[in-house]
């Protein structure tokens, strides 16, 4: 299954590699510390004017390492093809501290008229080491693919390289060290030295610190603790299209409560090519997402809504009182409130087809390539959408449109929507205090096309969010237990636009435009609003946005 697709170009890449793997390079690696290292001292001695002191047995060890002024700076990344990383850092001048630790055996003889007298000792003494480094340089090949039997994705390095520049060491004064007539020692200190800071892990610092972060790639598809969209590899995998991007599916699958949606599985989505310079990624996204978002909230009763007189902005809209003039039948409860339930009998489904929308734009387009005095005739169509083009040209008719510009009007109106149908339950109950009160039911067929195509952010989730955009409703009458209830759908045309729409309409948008369609992205890392575009193509939705990062 593969029901998203994801390209991330060269700029996302080296967006990611640059200000992140620099921010982990700074706040990471200050704190990280060479390892420890023993030694072996050459055994020496020295002798002078009646006397001869020589050493044994000399060992040194350093622990507890440490790096202070370390501050390693990101210097470039170079991706190849199969999916390798070439990345390089830069330290400046800094310093090496240590425990030193020493232990030796010493034999100082004296000798004189009265004969050589030696006299043996053991050394065991701490001392502080520090040493200067001039610089270090850093370079590692790092691997990105996916583990399927740890549904996670995995940063590796398959080599790394780090050299330290010149070292200076300063052997601790009083060391037994220093009664080395020899300078070699003091080199083999530096050598040592830098080989402990050459030593240091700085690849696979960086992988740990990728995978913690790719490890929160399922957290963002938490939309509520209920509702969870799941983003493991889908069937294109993890492919490398070029020497300057990545792209992956995702399977995008959704469960609410544990149980998955079931809803038919998507045809596999196309992967995008990835995106040019101007934004970091593109992502598409099918249908089924949507609908798995429909399903969920169907399913936790979140597009159930009843509303009661107090909720309107006219209270008499919900009042018996206010139609015993047109339905008679109605006046035993004359005195009596009504309350409004909507509840959708299925989960609502988009359909990717062909609608016809008179947008701002569209009506622009229309207004420079029709005559003024039909553009005038049309005017007062602005903001409508279809579904079809019967109710189009009904409409155009009705307004005084000639049939001759029905073509050039639908082919400028014309685009790919995502087209909605609902059937709701709109029930009626009359508040007379009875055990069971009266009601009346209505079967309302709604028709929407879903717009207004944007990102938000629910909770930890980033979502693609979207505006619901009423075509037409209809009620039709159901069934009633008011007695001798005439019937028909006049009551309902009449009552559900005021009283159950506004509210139901409520709910849609906590759907669609507060909570939305989460998208797989990594902890940190936010969609950049301002310059996304997104569009509804044949079969599925784009996104084309930047990314940024915040340590």
């Amino acid at each position: 299954m593969q029901a998203m697709t994801i390209a991330i170009g060269k700029t996302g890449i080296t967006k990611f590699l640059s200000r992140y793997l620099g921010g982990v390079l700074i706040d990471g690696m200050t704190g990280i510390r060479p390892p420890d290292r023993q030694f072996p001292v050459p055994d020496f001695g020295n002798m002078g004017a009646g006397y001869s002191d020589s050493f044994s047995h000399i060992g040194v060890a350093l622990s507890g390492g440490s790096l202070p002024g370390f501050k390693p700076a990101f210097g470039s990344a170079v991706q190849h093809p199969a999916g390798t990383f070439d990345v390089s850092l830069a330290a400046p001048a800094f310093s090496v501290a240590y425990s030193w630790h020493e232990v030796y055996d010493e034999t100082f003889c004296s000798n004189s008229s009265h004969g050589s007298f030696c006299t043996p000792s053991h050394g065991d003494r701490w001392f502080g080491y520090s040493a200067a480094v001039t610089k270090l340089d850093a370079t590692f090949t790092l691997g990105f693919s996916y583990v399927d039997t740890a549904k996670a994705y995995r940063m590796t390095v398959q080599s790394s390289k780090a050299t330290a520049g010149t070292v200076t060491p300063s052997i601790p004064a009083g060391s037994v060290v220093q009664n080395e007539d020899s300078g070699c020692f003091s080199a083999h200190v530096s050598d040592a030295t830098a080989t402990m800071v050459s030593a240091v892990d700085f690849g696979g610092l960086v992988a740990g610190s990728c995978n913690s972060l790719f490890g929160s790639i399922p957290a963002s598809g938490h939309l509520t603790s209920d509702i969870v969209y799941q983003f493991a590899v889908g069937d294109s995998g993890l492919t490398y299209p070029s020497d300057t991007g990545v792209a992956v599916g995702v399977t995008g699958t959704v469960t609410f409560q544990g149980t998955e949606y079931p809803g038919a599985k998507p045809a596999a989505l196309p992967v995008p090519v990835p995106p040019a310079d101007t934004h970091d990624v593109r992502i598409y996204v099918s249908g089924y997402e949507v609908n798995a978002l429909h399903w969920a909230y169907f399913r936790a009763g979140l597009l159930d809504v009843t509303v009661q007189p107090s909720d309107l902005p006219d209270p008499d809209v919900l009042k018996v009182k206010t139609y015993v003039a047109i339905i008679p039948e109605l006046k035993p409860y004359a005195a009596d409130a009504m309350s409004a339930t909507v509840k959708p009998k299925a989960a609502p489904e988009v359909a990717f087809e062909d609608v016809w929308i008179l947008t701002s734009q569209v009506m622009t387009t229309l207004k420079a390539t029709l005559p003024g005095s039909v553009y005038l005739q049309l005017s007062g169509l602005d903001g409508n959408a279809y579904v079809d083009t019967a109710a189009l040209e009904s409409d155009l008719t009705a307004a005084g449109v000639t049939t001759t510009y029905f073509p050039q009007i639908e082919s400028i109106a014309k685009s790919i929507g995502m087209a909605l149908t609902q059937d709701l339950e709109f029930t009626i109950t009359v508040q007379n205090g009875a055990q069971q009160p009266p009601v009346i039911v209505f079967d309302i067929k709604r028709h929407d096309i879903l717009q207004l195509l944007g990102l938000g952010k629910t909770g930890a989730a980033q979502t693609m969010t979207y505006t619901f955009t009423r075509v037409d409703a209809a009620a039709t009458f159901v069934s009633s237990t008011v007695p001798h209830f005439p019937g028909g759908a006049n009551f309902g045309d009449l009552i559900w636009p005021v009283a159950g729409e506004p509210r139901y309409d409520e709910a849609l948008a906590a759907m669609g435009k507060g909570a939305g369609v989460p998208l797989p992205i990594m902890s940190g890392f936010t969609f950049r609003f301002g310059d996304a575009v997104l569009s509804i193509q044949e079969g599925y939705l784009s996104i084309l946005a930047g990314v940024d990062f915040s340590s």
